[in-house]
């Protein structure tokens, strides 16, 4: 639950505040390792509906997909792509260019990505309030909603970021802890 957050924490302590041609290694190096850990952070939220049905489950994995796809996008085009061009173009004028058509991309990929996430963690924190009860995920759900604000304007940057990526892991972390302590139904007698 918490240790894809952590992870990513730890890259935003590494992650270079700005690209430069002194960065670009490793820039794009953290991008590549971090490729198939961001699509993870949505897999804490399918975990907590595990064995759950109804239209806010449905909702919340629509919103986690979203989430996996475009935001790894993002990453794939303004971290290891721009890293690239950054480090193997010498023309400033060409790459001031093409650095500002991949950070509009990248930025819209971001925007839909995090956008997928919170309304994950939306529909997440309905569909467990339905199961477990509304005060028993209210905690866990506000800390992971509020997260998920935040996360639509941040990166994994330092500090902002890396408060923004523990918390959403915090907030995942109560959803279950809420779920596990959730009194089980009867089992039916024979």
């Amino acid at each position: 639950m918490t240790l894809v957050p952590v992870v990513l924490a730890a890259a935003g302590l590494l992650h270079p505040h700005h690209l430069t041609q002194d960065t670009a290694g490793r820039w794009i190096a953290l991008h590549l390792l971090l490729l198939p850990v961001f699509p993870l952070l949505a897999g804490s939220l399918l975990f907590l509906l595990r064995g759950l049905e109804g239209p806010w489950v449905t909702v919340a994995r629509a919103g986690s997909y979203l989430y996996a796809i475009f935001y790894t996008a993002l990453d794939a085009i303004a971290g290891v792509a721009y890293g690239t061009l950054l480090a193997n173009v010498d023309d400033p004028a060409s790459l001031t260019r093409a650095g500002t058509a991949i950070d509009v991309t990248g930025g819209a990929l971001g925007l839909i990505g995090s956008s997928g996430f919170l309304l994950a963690a939306i529909a997440t924190t309905v569909a467990l309030a339905a199961h477990c009860g509304a005060r028993r995920v209210a905690a866990g759900g506000t800390v992971l909603i509020a997260a998920s604000v935040l996360w639509l304007g941040s990166h994994i940057y330092w500090p902002e970021g890396v408060v923004t990526v523990l918390c959403l892991g915090l907030g995942a972390a109560l959803l279950a802890v809420a779920r596990e302590s959730a009194p089980r139904p009867a089992a039916p007698q024979a």
